[in-house]
């Protein structure tokens, strides 16, 4: 991906500031490659950097990728299945689960899209290789999406094995 830059790794902009930004599918194809991953995700950003005030992201999670349980505070998010497969899962404050919503591409026949304006705690259980389009209000700051204290960190990969079990048989 050499027209564009890792901020960190698997996190790609464009070396430049485009004035139309234009995808393919070999350039989503390069976010499928081992070498583009970290944790088994990769994403490129067509907004400019962090301090944009929309981001918009293309991002491939591989099957059983991990994404830990949070929320965001004052923002939306839309999510939009382009290939795959996943299963929304949002909790209430105290981990309670909510509501489980099967998700596929267009194609499948299921929701492929949401948009969630209340700041509810969510993951996405990924169940096959997906690649999906997300949009959300910037600028990122790390401190305005709170990780659910009721779930494993990424790093403790015998609990994060374990509450994955548990999201999938109830």
């Amino acid at each position: 991906m050499k027209n564009w830059k890792q901020k960190p790794k698997s996190v790609f902009f464009s070396k430049k500031k485009e004035e139309l930004f234009l995808i393919n599918s070999k350039k989503l194809n390069l976010l499928k490659l081992k070498k583009n991953q970290k944790d088994s995700k990769s994403r490129i950003c067509v907004h400019n950097n962090n301090n944009d005030l929309i981001h918009e992201m293309f991002v491939f999670h591989k099957r059983g990728a991990y994404v830990r349980p949070h929320k965001h505070f004052v923002k939306l998010e839309s999510f939009m299945i382009l290939e795959g497969e996943v299963k929304l899962v949002i909790f209430s404050d105290k981990g309670k689960i909510i509501k489980k919503i099967n998700m596929g591409d267009p194609k499948s026949g299921k929701p492929f899209f949401y948009k969630m304006k209340k700041n509810f705690y969510h993951t996405q259980i990924i169940k096959r290789d997906t690649l999906f389009k997300e949009v959300t209000r910037g600028p990122f700051r790390k401190n305005k999406t709170h990780m659910a204290k009721w779930s494993p960190e990424s790093k403790n990969l015998k609990e994060v094995k374990k509450f994955l079990k548990f999201l999938n048989s109830h």
